[in-house]
This record gives structure tokens, C-alpha cells and sequence, in this order.
């Protein structure tokens, strides 16, 4: 009887010993698996998601402005004879714009100048369409101002935004005469 009491007692760590080493493989096994996921979405990322300088290219091939309108930034710059536009800075408006941010229950005051750059010889059917379309255009940029969250005009070169101002300003002319907008003087304040 002592021998059996003593064979149980030996068993007992045996026993003891294969549920711990099971629970170790299990954490093991569940790291690496996460590893693997992790590893294969950073993968899947760098393949597939555009760099910011090849979603601008996408962007600006969208709207069909500037000579690279439809290569990648790197062939642009590769390419021996590149057809350079000469451009003229011309100036589009002062703006003071105020933004209820009902979220936050503040207002934002937004203040800048605003220019823009045209091809030389478009300048004549700008200027003719600007005219026309003076108060849609002006309307147009309070109204991305205003819908533009906070967050956007923290961003140190207002990406979001100038892009915006411009996609809608080009329809608001019927053609994409404005090449890139330029703020100048620009603050904003939240009160």
C-alpha cells in the first residue's frame, strides 16, 4: 500500500508539469501567430497604400493639373526633357472667416490672404472667368473653411485644405485653370 501511495505521490508533478508546459506553448504559439497577422498587415501596407507624394500625383492627375499630371513624383523627375509651364502668382482675396464648432462649443476665427498660380497663357480666360464667377468662387472657399475641422488647420502646410480650395474652385471655373493656391498671413483663432 506504501508502494502505490508513493507511485501517486510521483505521478502527481508528472502531472502537474504537462498543463504549465501546455500553457507555455499556447502563449508561444498565440505570440507568433500575432507576430505573423502583424507582420503581414505591415506588409500589405507598404505594397498597397500610396506614400503622400504619390496620392498629390493621383490627385493631381485627377484634376488634370501640371505638366506631371499623370506620372509618379519619381518618373517627373527622371524625365530628361521636362515641359516647365511659366507660371504667374495672382491674387485671389482677402478672407475672414468665423466657424462655429458646435463639438467643442467654440468658434474658430480664420484669417488669410489667398493667391493663386495660373499658366501664362491662361492668365486672359482666368481673368475672364474669375470675373464671372467672382462671388461662387469666394463662396466656395468660406464654405471649405468652415466645414474644414480644427485638426486641419494645425497641419503645417494645410495639405487637406489647399487641396480642397482648389478641387472646388477649378469646378467653380469650369476648367482647371488654378494650378495651386497659396495662403498667406494665414491664423486662425479659437475662442
Amino acid at each position: 500500500m506504501a508502494e502505490q501511495g508513493f507511485e501517486i505521490h510521483d505521478a502527481l508533478p508528472d502531472e502537474e508539469a504537462s498543463p504549465r508546459s501546455r500553457s507555455y506553448l499556447g502563449k508561444i504559439k498565440a505570440a507568433v501567430f500575432i507576430a505573423v497577422v502583424i507582420a503581414i498587415e505591415c506588409a500589405v501596407a507598404y505594397f498597397y497604400i500610396p506614400s503622400s507624394s504619390e496620392t498629390a500625383a493621383i490627385a493631381g492627375a485627377t484634376l488634370g493639373i501640371g505638366p506631371e499630371a499623370g506620372k509618379a513624383p519619381h518618373q517627373a523627375d527622371q524625365d530628361p526633357s521636362p515641359k516647365t509651364v511659366d507660371q504667374v502668382e495672382v491674387f485671389l482675396g482677402d478672407f475672414s472667416v468665423t466657424s462655429f464648432q458646435p463639438v467643442s462649443n467654440t468658434t474658430l476665427r480664420v484669417d488669410f490672404q489667398l493667391y493663386g498660380t495660373i499658366a501664362v497663357e491662361d492668365e486672359v480666360e482666368f481673368f475672364h472667368r474669375m470675373e464671372e464667377n467672382r462671388h461662387r468662387f469666394r463662396d466656395q472657399v468660406i464654405v471649405t473653411i468652415r466645414t474644414a475641422d480644427i485638426t486641419d488647420f494645425t497641419e503645417a502646410q494645410l495639405g487637406l485644405i489647399r487641396r480642397r480650395v482648389l478641387e472646388r474652385s477649378n469646378r467653380v471655373l469650369g476648367r482647371p485653370l488654378l494650378r495651386g493656391v497659396i495662403f498667406s498671413e494665414f491664423s486662425f483663432i479659437e475662442q
